[in-house]
């Protein structure tokens, strides 16, 4: 997509861009809704992404999207949290979070994706990094990516509205190929764990689309910051299975039921990680059905559609374990597949889930874990993308899969 970046940006503006980027999404592996208590995550970066191509200009931004529309105009020196909505939001974030490291020049960009918007892959993050390496090297700044990842945030957090921790920013920075990442969210210290040979990552859409924005998601965070004032601590990190049980009695129930799925959706991130370093796929699977369980049980955000594409994955040939990833309220599931068995895996879960959920359209993402943001050349992208380009396989043909 370097090449359709460049030639969708000639065709509007007729100029070359001066840097071209990418950014990719992610797929969290385990460790949901911990982030923003300070917890523990797992997610891979994945190899596809949102492209960037820009170039300074005078006047206005002008932002457009191949998949969104346009145009999107702002002027970098002169925005205010809310002053621009929809898509155009979250670049308009990233020049306002990182006016603190010099001018931010207004500039003309094309914006192309391969990644679903609503599935859970955060395709927020995505834009965001993708714009924040194009002015990181058009203007010089020397941002490191984990700050990069933390500007990214302070956008979402704090221009666009979305309490949102820091997971999927950092995921999309710091990616590595063939690596998860545990990453600690309160001490931002990363650990790169190899994901087991002969595993493939498939995300498994349910159909049913989800808007962030409109969910509960807000009201997720507020609970769990109302849980750790309850419990007296600084946030839900702190907390432990024996200080649930000393206060069960006094903590609303609803209170109670999100604080244990944070509690035990940390502990099963350490383990992930220790079951991943010993190759027990046993273990990794089991893993995910508790996340999951707690996930539909005690946080309340998964839904009949990602009940039943999780159910239908697990019962599928190859399936080491699933999970729905991302906010929830929709959106997709990953699941963990051995290589060989991924046709047939598509195969039944697709049978399974059309028989259970019908009026909807599942789609499925086979993909690897992939290294983080950056811009690119087009010798880079020959190197490092046309060598090592993903599979998609959906049925039927959606958004899901485009070139």
């Amino acid at each position: 997509m370097y090449f359709d970046a460049v030639r969708s940006f000639r065709e509007k503006f007729h100029v070359e861009p001066e840097v071209v980027s990418f950014a990719p999404g992610r797929v969290n592996l385990i460790g949901e809704h911990t982030d923003y208590n300070d917890g523990f995550v797992f997610p891979a970066a994945i190899d596809r992404g949102v492209w960037v191509a820009m170039s300074r200009c005078d006047g206005s931004s002008e932002l457009w999207s191949e998949e969104a529309g346009g145009p999107v105009r702002f002027t970098s020196d002169s925005l205010t949290p809310g002053s621009v909505t929809g898509w155009g939001a979250y670049p308009a974030g990233v020049a306002w979070s990182l006016s603190d490291a010099g001018t931010v020049p207004d500039v003309r960009a094309v914006v192309l994706s391969d990644l679903p918007t609503g599935s859970g892959l955060s395709s927020s993050a995505a834009i965001e990094l993708a714009f924040a390496c194009s002015w990181n090297s058009l203007e010089g700044f020397g941002i490191p990516p984990q700050e990069l990842a933390l500007k990214c945030q302070r956008a979402e957090n704090g221009f666009v509205g979305m309490a949102c921790g820091v997971m999927d920013q950092t995921a999309s920075a710091l990616g590595r190929r063939g690596h998860a990442l545990l990453l600690d969210t309160r001490s931002l210290e990363t650990d790169y764990r190899p994901l087991p040979e002969g595993v493939s990552i498939v995300v498994c859409h349910t159909g049913k689309s989800r808007e962030l924005a409109g969910s509960k998601y807000n009201e997720r965070r507020a609970e769990c910051t109302e849980a750790a004032r309850l419990l007296g601590i600084p946030s839900l990190r702190e907390a432990t299975p024996n200080l649930l049980a000393e206060n069960s009695q006094s903590l609303p129930g609803v209170i109670l039921r999100r604080a244990l799925h944070v509690v035990t959706e940390n502990q099963r991130c350490l383990e992930f990680a220790k079951a991943l370093g010993s190759g027990d796929l046993r273990h990794l699977g089991d893993l995910m059905s508790e996340s999951q369980m707690n996930l539909r049980n005690n946080y309340e955000v998964s839904c009949i559609e990602l009940d039943s594409m999780v159910e239908a994955a697990v019962r599928s040939e190859g399936c080491i374990g699933a999970r729905m990833t991302g906010a929830g309220f929709g959106g997709a599931c990953v699941a963990l597949v051995r290589t060989g068995s991924v046709p047939a895996f598509l195969s039944d879960t697709e049978a399974r889930y059309r028989a259970e959920v019908p009026g909807f359209e599942p789609s499925f993402l086979v993909t690897e874990a992939a290294d983080g943001a950056r811009t690119v050349t087009d010798l880079t992208f020959r190197q490092e993308f046309l060598g090592n380009s993903g599979q998609t396989i959906s049925k039927p043909p959606s958004d899901m899969e485009r070139d």
